[in-house]
């Protein structure tokens, strides 16, 4: 079904993304941190479960283990984790500077909200959902995921619901 909302490009298309699914806004854009780098995070994030959260959820922050199963880490506003909150908040800044090329709404200035690192075990998830709401989180306009390692499946893929769309985790 065609999509009754079309985005207008007013320019080019964005060189390094890709739309998974024409008309979904969901785009990939491979290769975005180096290998080396995920491999840091992911050690240190092995390396300081002390820091590690349950999943939370929503502006209050809530575990919910019938919404959200995960182990996550909060990396922005933490000294021993402010290289890897730059490599984040470059990452953003190389991608937005692209997509702002392609898509004249995003010229504005952002709010960054930070960064966290999720793990997910086998089994774990987090349950449809909308990445918005009220207050702060009403102005959510874009939403960065970057997948730090391969998940061969089945499963494991990140799912749209509304967009039919399935992502497999790629680094």
């Amino acid at each position: 079904m065609d999509n009754p909302f079309p985005i207008e490009r007013t320019v080019t298309p964005p060189r390094t993304f890709r739309e998974v699914k024409p008309g979904s806004f969901i785009y990939e854009r491979p290769d975005t941190i180096p290998a080396d780098w995920c491999d840091e995070m992911i050690r240190r994030f092995e390396a300081n479960p002390e820091q590690q959260n349950r999943g939370r959820i929503g502006q209050v922050q809530g575990l919910d283990a019938e919404i959200k199963r995960t182990m996550d880490l909060v990396v922005s506003g933490r000294e021993d984790w402010k290289d890897i909150d730059q490599v984040f908040f470059r990452c953003v800044g190389a991608a937005l500077a692209e997509l702002r090329e392609t898509f004249p709404f995003f010229k504005g200035p952002f709010k960054d909200m930070g960064y966290q690192i999720q793990r997910y075990q086998p089994g774990e998830f987090y349950h449809w959902h909308i990445d918005g709401g009220s207050h702060e989180f009403s102005q959510r306009q874009l939403v960065v995921i970057w997948y730090l390692n391969d998940v061969p499946g089945p499963g494991g893929e990140t799912e749209f619901l509304y967009q039919d769309v399935k992502v497999r985790p790629e680094r």
